[in-house]
């Protein structure tokens, strides 16, 4: 189950002891991948196969490892490590599902990870994590909510919601809060991990980016509680691979209108889909800028 895996090491440091960690197994196929792409973007076709070769199989490593702990544990749910068994520190092996996007929303593994850990691992609902930080975990918990945001589970509201919850009266969290007390209980006391994250899945609620399919998704965590009559919010401009976009939604009388602007690398549209959470996902016609729905029809 070793094979091919990354030497043992402390990983991200709130895992647990020195071990042979998914998390960064799946890092360094993202970094593999990385180079690939920069590499033929320079032209450099040769060493760029060479790096996209080494990520197939080092993925192929990985697969083979998690496919063996499934068959020990007869479960689809990853575990930190291959000497591990289902535990907190599960969230780490997420990574393959955001940030990387090393594999498809839908994953099978990947969703029945994310479904362990809210099932076993939620108070005040945000993750509690037991090894290392011993406490509830600001940046992880939207580790969890990402995924589920890809997947198109309203799941992610909750943690979302959990989190905002907790936040200090300066908007920040710290590394790791305590589930009675509420304070902070390890770590950071204001934790730029955590800031950052929370940054991140905003952003990624109003446009987040499939890379390898060049598809860019629009509005698949603005929720029905924030889109009240009369509302306006919007986002960007927004960097994204293919170009920046700028968004706004407009709510009256339960009717919504969702218009954008991008300025796209070399005039390259990138595929459109809305995907506002429990509606049906639309593909937008290339070239148009609008969408309009009632917030009654099409509940998913």
């Amino acid at each position: 189950m070793l094979r091919g895996l990354f030497p043992a090491g402390f990983s991200a440091e709130h895992l647990g002891p020195n071990d042979y960690y998914y998390w960064d197994d799946f890092w360094g196929v993202a970094g593999l991948r990385a180079a690939a792409w920069m590499l033929g973007e320079l032209g450099e076709m040769r060493l760029s196969d060479l790096f996209y070769n080494e990520a197939r199989d080092f993925m192929k490593c990985i697969d083979e490892s998690i496919t063996a702990v499934a068959e020990l544990t007869a479960s689809e749910i990853m575990p930190a490590s291959p000497n591990r068994r289902a535990d907190s520190g599960a969230v780490g092996s997420l990574a393959v599902g955001y940030p990387l996007s090393l594999w498809e929303s839908n994953n099978s593994r990947l969703l029945a990870t994310a479904s362990y850990l809210f099932n076993n691992c939620i108070i005040n609902n945000a993750f509690y994590h037991d090894i290392s930080h011993s406490g509830i975990n600001p940046y992880l918990t939207i580790h969890i909510a990402e995924v589920f945001l890809r997947a198109g589970d309203k799941r992610f509201w909750s943690l979302v919601n959990g989190i905002a919850n907790l936040a200090t009266q300066t908007g920040q969290w710290p590394e790791a809060i305590h589930p009675q007390l509420k304070t902070g209980c390890m770590g950071d006391g204001q934790h730029v991990w955590a800031a950052a994250e929370w940054i991140v899945i905003l952003r990624n609620s109003f446009v987040r980016e499939e890379f390898d399919t060049r598809t860019l998704v629009l509005c698949s965590g603005i929720h029905n509680d924030m889109l009240k009559s009369g509302s306006k919010i919007s986002c960007g401009p927004v960097s994204t691979p293919f170009g920046r976009i700028e968004l706004e939604i407009n709510s009256r009388n339960n009717i919504v209108r969702v218009n954008w602007k991008g300025t796209w690398h070399n005039g390259l549209e990138p595929v459109i889909k809305i995907a506002f959470p429990e509606k049906e996902v639309v593909d937008v016609v290339p070239g148009i800028t609008e969408h309009t729905f009632s917030i009654n029809e099409n509940t998913v």
